[in-house]
């Protein structure tokens, strides 16, 4: 029973010292405080009686647009309009626009449509129409009453603009120039309804303004403190109906500027003395000491804000060259690594090179070495053999060696003299050679085997090494955030209305590239590439979009000087279902495009399937970047290792977009022709096809191509019906620079010439962008 009782206390005890879990708020504090400045904008915009419930639905539809909480959003709105105008009719005007965007909102989200600004204005006019219609017939303005419908979609407009800028991308975020006018009609807005709040004295508008001028003073920049005078003093004089406000809040722009170098005291301090200047020297509208109070008020409640505050509402984004540090860190140490990985590969294909065994260590000398002094050295006769041949009978074996080693067995008649007529044991002799020569025999094929393997793995080795070589330089290019290249970018896309959040550049020239996050709405517009185009110095294109939310990456690389179009034409041999020519065309990069074509030994399935096996290998060493020597090196020798008579005669031309730079790789393909404005190159191959001879090199050449050069590529079927002499006439026969109809004609020709073995033409042509 007391250990009972001494369990459950110790459980007790157990469970109070228990680490408590962090309390899971329902409304963050952040979220909390930013439904309470909308609840306060809210408020001051209804209690403006002068047109109506306009102001706040402008905000109530803004708020909408930048996707905040309807639930939230539409109790402030009703309560704040119906607080300041409690009246039956009052509930209706506010029923109708909460109800409508409420329906609209549903059926856009049925529909997984966004809702486009457009559409939402239209509807924020419709939601004051009865406001706008019963003001009007109940004896007021007809005039009044649509100016306020209108006055409802342009606010409208605009806060949908400021809000969807602040409240999804952030207060620190780069405005363009038509949110800049939507955040100063709404400043002007909030500025008219700020002058309306008058307490025993004391204007709202007065501590406002000196507040929000020092914090765009020190947290923005003196021009944008001199624009918020500006534009507040226009909303104030607007209900003053005097410019009087206008001269103070520029002044208090102008000492707060002038006095930012010293303390935000002296600034402070120099803003109430204006207002006080202005006060006694010239008794302008609105000047009492209540709002004197205010002004030092408003410029008090700006000193009590920490520094950190102020730069993180108004600052730029921060740590960004710490950010490009380490990223460029990270890359230079990957680039390390890869260099130091690629280095491995290279010394294991050095090393496997080195290890190859000799295949000529095995010869009919080491053999006939071998049999004189186990067979000869141990014979009961051996010495009157010894004393004619100076002790050693390997050169009179040697003959017998030669034959056994090339044809598998010696016999009399390859025996010396020598042997014949003092070897009492020849027959043994011969059989004992030919044993030791089998052993060779093998032994050398083995070797053969190995060596050919370690060669494979070798110049797969060197392959992978160059590619992470490739991967280490890509790696090591440096990669700059937030220079004044990016800030450029970002300062000209803005002029043009397209807002850029984050801009990462990296290479130059031909490898340059540009990273921008943008609007969705501004992804597809064809000005961003040319703007950038112009900053960087070099054409660019877009590469690829990504969507991230509301924003998009936009990816840009540099722009291919040319471009190929290419026309193809086959036909398979008669009988035949399956032609046993296989082509593909496919861009191993940006910026080159790969043409291939493949002929099987002989047609039909086997010979297609044999075309399409060494087609596919091609296709594959090529995207993972493997060099041009290398690639049909290693298929050859894949093919040869089949054993099974795989055959087939691969034919390749890399086409680059940049430079115009023509690769063929050749392995016993016919002639590729390249024609020129005026003449017409051949480029002939001697080396076998795939698969026949391990050791067999591809023929490898660079050439130069122009605009408007063609490139010819043919299978044995149509090259053996026209011959070499018949494709240059063709070509200057046709005289046309529309590929397609060239390979069209050229197959045509072939087939009226009698040929019968499958065909396939591919015809490339270069043109300039």
């Amino acid at each position: 029973m007391s250990e009972n009782v001494f369990a459950v206390a110790a459980e007790r005890l157990r469970r109070k010292s228990r680490t408590r879990a962090p309390r899971k708020y329902l409304l963050s504090p952040v979220r909390a405080a930013q439904y309470a400045a909308e609840a306060v904008a809210m408020v001051l915009l209804a209690s403006v009686d002068t047109f109506g419930s306009a102001l706040a639905l402008g905000l109530f539809v803004g708020l909408c647009y930048a996707r905040q909480n309807l639930l939230v959003v539409a109790p402030v709105y009703a309560l704040s309009v119906i607080a300041f105008s409690p009246s039956p009719w009052t509930v209706l005007y506010v029923a109708v626009p909460v109800l409508l965007f409420a329906g609209v909102y549903i059926l856009f989200y049925r529909l997984r449509k966004n809702v486009h600004i457009v559409f939402t204005t239209a509807a924020a006019v419709v939601a004051e129409t009865p406001h706008a219609v019963c003001s009007a017939l109940f004896g007021g303005s007809v005039t009044a009453s649509v100016l306020c419908a209108v006055l409802a979609g342009v606010f409208a407009f605009c806060a949908q603009t400021i809000c969807y800028a602040v409240l999804l991308r952030g207060i620190k975020t780069r405005f363009t120039p038509d949110e800049l006018i939507a955040g100063g009609l709404s400043a002007v807005a909030f500025a008219f309804a700020a002058a309306g709040v008058e307490v025993q004295g004391f204007n709202l508008a007065f501590g406002l303004t000196p507040f929000f001028v020092m914090l765009f003073a020190f947290g923005v920049s003196p021009l944008s403190a001199f624009a918020f005078a500006v534009v507040a003093g226009a909303g104030v004089s607007l209900n003053f109906l005097s410019l009087d406000f206008v001269a103070f809040a520029v002044l208090a722009a102008a000492a707060a500027c002038a006095l930012s170098p010293f303390t935000k005291w002296a600034s402070a301090a120099g803003v109430t003395a204006v207002y006080a200047v202005l006060w006694l020297a010239l008794d302008f509208d609105g000047s009492n000491w209540q709002n004197l109070v205010s002004v030092a008020l408003g410029a008090g409640v700006f000193l009590l804000l920490p520094k950190k505050w102020i730069t993180g509402l108004c600052g730029g984004k921060k740590g960004v060259a710490a950010v490009g540090s380490i990223v460029n860190r990270n890359r230079s140490e990957m680039a390390s690594r890869l260099y130091s990985v690629s280095r491995v590969f290279y010394d294991m294909s050095d090393t496997l090179r080195d290890m190859e065994s000799a295949e000529s260590g095995y010869t009919p000398e080491k053999l006939a070495a071998e049999v004189a002094k186990n067979y000869c050295g141990r014979c009961a006769d051996r010495e009157g053999c010894f004393a004619a041949l100076g002790g050693d009978t390997s050169s009179v074996l040697l003959p017998m060696a030669n034959a056994v080693m090339s044809r598998g067995k010696a016999t009399i008649l390859d025996m010396p003299p020598f042997i014949t007529s003092r070897c009492t044991k020849m027959h043994n002799l011969a059989s004992v050679l030919g044993s030791a020569g089998e052993v060779y025999r093998r032994r050398t094929e083995e070797a053969g085997g190995v060596n050919e393997t370690k060669r494979l793995m070798s110049e797969q080795f060197a392959g992978v090494s160059l590619v992470l070589d490739s991967l280490a330089r890509e790696c090591g290019e440096k990669v700059s955030f937030g220079e004044e290249g990016e800030e450029a970018v970002v300062n000209e896309l803005l002029r043009h209305n397209i807002v850029a959040s984050d801009v990462v550049m990296s290479g130059q020239g031909t490898t340059a590239t540009v990273a921008l996050t943008v609007r969705a709405s501004d992804a597809d517009k064809l000005v961003l590439p040319r703007i950038v185009s112009a900053l960087v110095g070099t054409r660019l294109e877009k590469a690829a979009v990504t969507p991230r939310g509301d924003e998009c990456v936009v990816h840009l690389a540099a722009c291919p000087v040319f471009e190929v179009a290419y026309g193809s034409a086959e036909k398979s041999r008669g009988g035949e279902s399956v032609s046993g020519d296989t082509k593909s065309v496919l861009c191993p990069s940006r910026r080159r495009r790969l043409f291939a074509l493949s002929d099987g030994m002989g047609s039909g399935e086997n010979a297609a399937a044999s075309s399409k096996n060494a087609i596919s290998m091609v296709e594959n060493f090529y995207r993972a970047g493997f060099d041009n020597a290398v690639i049909l090196t290693l298929v050859n020798k894949l093919l040869c290792l089949g054993g099974d008579e795989n055959f087939s005669s691969i034919d390749i031309s890399v086409i680059d977009t940049v430079s115009g730079g023509l690769d063929v790789i050749k392995m016993g393909a016919v002639s590729t022709f390249v024609c020129h404005r005026g003449s017409v190159e051949i480029i002939s191959c001697a080396a076998p096809p795939a698969g026949i001879l391990e050791r067999a090199k591809p023929l490898t050449s660079r050439h130069q191509l122009y605009d408007g050069d063609m490139v010819i590529m043919m299978s044995d079927g149509v090259y053996d019906a026209l011959d070499e002499q018949g494709v240059v006439d063709a070509v200057e026969e046709v005289n046309t620079s529309n590929p397609q109809v060239l390979a069209d004609r050229l197959l045509e020709r072939a087939l009226s010439r009698g040929a019968k073995d499958d065909c396939t033409v591919l015809v490339m042509r270069l043109f300039a962008l």
